[in-house]
């Protein structure tokens, strides 16, 4: 956990070195350097490095001139995720097992022996 926590501040690294808004080498070692590398570490480390790189690279892409955080990389990791999600087959249900369709509700209830009460009965063969 540890390496992978480092791997995920070295993409830190690159992106501060592509975009040198922070004075990164003149902030380096102080308490907000530190913080910033904490704060990315602690939210990216449950990602895998291919996806941190990968939304690090989609981030730069799309927005060249901005240097983008943690919150940037997260959201292009859940948004690629989505994508990837989005493009799986899907099994089609099988008509007769969807649920509630009426075209095969009376055929099921007669299946399990369900009898339903009509109303106008007789009182006297429901009581028997």
């Amino acid at each position: 956990m540890a390496k992978h926590r480092a791997m995920v501040a070295v993409e830190l690294e690159v992106l501060a070195k592509k975009f040198d808004r922070f004075g990164w080498e003149r902030d380096r070692g102080s308490a907000a350097h530190d913080r910033m590398l904490v704060d990315w570490m602690n939210a990216l480390q449950d990602f895998p490095l291919t996806e941190v790189q990968a939304a690090c690279r989609a981030a730069v892409l799309s927005n060249p001139n901005k240097m983008p955080n943690e919150g940037h990389i997260r959201a292009e990791i859940i948004k690629a995720r989505a994508k990837a999600v989005q493009s799986l087959p899907r099994p089609e249900p099988e008509p007769s097992a969807r649920r509630g369709d009426p075209a095969n509700a009376d055929q099921i209830m007669r299946d399990i022996g369900f009898k339903p009460r009509r109303f106008g009965a007789s009182s006297q063969g429901a009581a028997e």
